[in-house]
């Protein structure tokens, strides 16, 4: 689907999300080609929690922080619901027994892609065709703002 370049940063993460999703759903399975995703369930809580941490969060609160004041309220309380849901099913998986673990992984990544794909198919395409130019530039220019200090961040971590 083509994305506008300013919400470019929030896609490229979603496609991100989607890999995560899919690696957790085919490992769950057992299926042997799950794309590089860990088989164990102490390995898919780690790859959930460093999705949450290094991309999720920060993407969601960008979401949130820019794209919400152009939202109806309806979707603004859903993408606020969505994404607190997400992060308690990662929460709850890095505390429950495993059967658990199981559950509430598998419930993250069925949630995940079905977030992601309203995002893309409804939430952006109805951003990109209701906001203004200007309201677009300074949603892109603040995305592009977050990338850069993230990128500093990391440079400062290898070190």
């Amino acid at each position: 689907m083509k994305r506008s370049r300013e919400l470019r940063p929030l896609s490229s993460e979603h496609h991100q999300a989607l890999l995560v999703a899919f690696q957790v759903k085919k490992s769950l399975e057992g299926h042997p080609e799950a794309a590089g995703a860990p088989r164990d369930l102490p390995g898919l809580v780690s790859l959930a929690r460093r999705f949450d941490g290094q991309v999720f969060t920060p993407h969601a609160a960008a979401e949130e922080s820019l794209l919400g004041e152009h939202l109806c309220e309806a979707d603004r309380a859903r993408l606020s619901a969505e994404h607190i849901e997400l992060k308690g099913l990662v929460e709850h998986a890095r505390t429950a027994a495993p059967g658990e673990q199981r559950v509430a992984l598998a419930a993250f990544a069925e949630l995940l892609e079905r977030h992601v794909r309203w995002e893309e198919r409804e939430l952006f395409p109805y951003a990109e065709s209701h906001l203004d130019a200007a309201a677009l530039a300074a949603i892109g220019g603040a995305l592009e703002l977050r990338l850069a200090v993230a990128g500093q961040g990391t440079k400062g971590a290898r070190r």
